[in-house]
C-alpha cells in the first residue's frame, strides 16, 4: 500500500513512518522542508493548507495519515480545521478516500471516568480551549465528509517506545488510563489502515 503521511517530520509522524515502513508500505512523507523528511520515504513538499500541493503529494496514494498537531510556540489555533479542509479537498481531487487523522482525547468527554470528566478535562478545557475548539472543528469536518475516516484520539502524549498491546475504545474513552506514547500513536495510525471496523469512528487509544 502507498501511504501519504502528512506531518511526517513531527514526533507522531515519524513514528507512523517507522511503523508503515516496517509493515512493508511505500511511504510518502508530506513535509514543508525536504531536509526534515524521514529517510527511506518518497518526499513531497506541501503546506498543510495548500490544496494544490497536497493533491500532488497524494497522487497515487491508497490512504493518507494526518499527524498535524498544534505547536505551543506558534499559536496557530485554526491549523487543524483549515488543514483538514484542504486535505479533504486534495483527497477528493486525487481520488483518495481513506484517511486517519490524529486528534486528541482531551478535547472530548466520552464516557470518561470521574477523575477525567470532573477534574482533568475541565482544567484542560480552560487551558487549551482554543486548541480543543480547533480539534473538534477538524473532527466535525471529517464527520461531515464522504471520506472513509478514522479519528484517532490518544490520551496525553509522552515520549518513549510504545507497546503493541495498547488499549482501545471505539467511540468512547478508555477509563483510568491517561498516557500514550508518540510511538503508539504511529503504530495505531498504521494499524488503522487494516481495520475496516474503525472506518467512520472515533478511536480512543491509551496505554
Amino acid at each position: 500500500m502507498r501511504v501519504a503521511i502528512v506531518g511526517a517530520s513531527g514526533r507522531s509522524g515519524r513514528a507512523a513512518v517507522a511503523h508503515a515502513l516496517a509493515a512493508g508500505h511505500d511511504v510518502v512523507s508530506v513535509v514543508r522542508r525536504p531536509e526534515s523528511a524521514p529517510e527511506g520515504t518518497i518526499v513531497a513538499i506541501a503546506d498543510a493548507r495548500d490544496v494544490a500541493a497536497l493533491t500532488a503529494a497524494l497522487h497515487g496514494a491508497d490512504a493518507v495519515i494526518s499527524t498535524i498537531g498544534h505547536v505551543r510556540a506558534d499559536g496557530d489555533v485554526v491549523l487543524l480545521q483549515e488543514g483538514m479542509a484542504a486535505l479533504l479537498a486534495a483527497m477528493d481531487a486525487a481520488g483518495v478516500s481513506r484517511v486517519i487523522a490524529v486528534s486528541a482525547a482531551g478535547a472530548y468527554i466520552a464516557q470518561d471516568d470521574p477523575l477525567s470528566r470532573f477534574v482533568a478535562k475541565p482544567i484542560l478545557e480552560r487551558v487549551l480551549k482554543a486548541n480543543n475548539t480547533d480539534t473538534r472543528a477538524m473532527d466535525a469536518a471529517l464527520a461531515d465528509s464522504t471520506a472513509d475516516w478514522t479519528s484517532l484520539r490518544p490520551s496525553r502524549l509522552i515520549p518513549g517506545t510504545g507497546a503493541a498491546g495498547y488499549r482501545v475504545g471505539v467511540d468512547r474513552t478508555v477509563r483510568w488510563h491517561y498516557n500514550t506514547r508518540f510511538d503508539t500513536v504511529g503504530r495505531a495510525a498504521v494499524e488503522a489502515l487494516s481495520r475496516p471496523e474503525w472506518v467512520r469512528h472515533a478511536v480512543y487509544i491509551t496505554e
